[in-house]
């Protein structure tokens, strides 16, 4: 089941914990989460062999599924697709304002704020968003 979502088990938890799941994903982060508790009412604290012969092939079934995803995805078609999304960032960061309405700079004026003003701290995450970009694009 959780190697349908895409996600390994820690991040379908972290993303749980955080209510950043997708619905579908939601439903099978539920369906274990029962599944789990109603486990734990059985065994009370002492696992059966068969239980654990079940998650040892579930995590090894696990890990064979990662292991093809990485196999048959190359860094040829990784690259490829970075090259195809990276315009597309770049549009939508360009689309942040480059400067705050009110001030020249966007920098914090002290060390608690994280730009100028609120206005501005659009332009300083534009700024910051273009030099990762900038990044991206020189790895790729």
């Amino acid at each position: 089941m959780i190697a349908s979502t895409g996600l390994t088990e820690t991040v379908l938890r972290e993303r749980a914990e955080a209510f950043q799941l997708y619905p579908e994903h939601h439903d099978i982060w539920v369906t274990l989460e029962g599944i789990d508790l109603h486990l734990a009412e059985l065994i009370e604290g002492e696992q059966s062999p068969e239980l654990k012969e079940a998650r040892a092939q579930a995590r090894g079934r696990e890990e064979k599924y990662f292991k093809l995803v990485e196999k048959y995805t190359p860094l040829a078609v990784q690259a490829a697709a970075l090259r195809e999304w990276v315009p597309v960032l770049r549009r939508a960061v360009e689309s942040l304002p480059a400067t705050c309405r009110y001030h020249d700079e966007t920098h914090p004026h002290g060390t608690w704020r994280e730009a100028c003003c609120d206005t501005g701290v659009p332009a300083q995450r534009r700024a910051l968003a273009e030099k990762a970009l900038d990044a991206l694009a020189s790895g790729a």
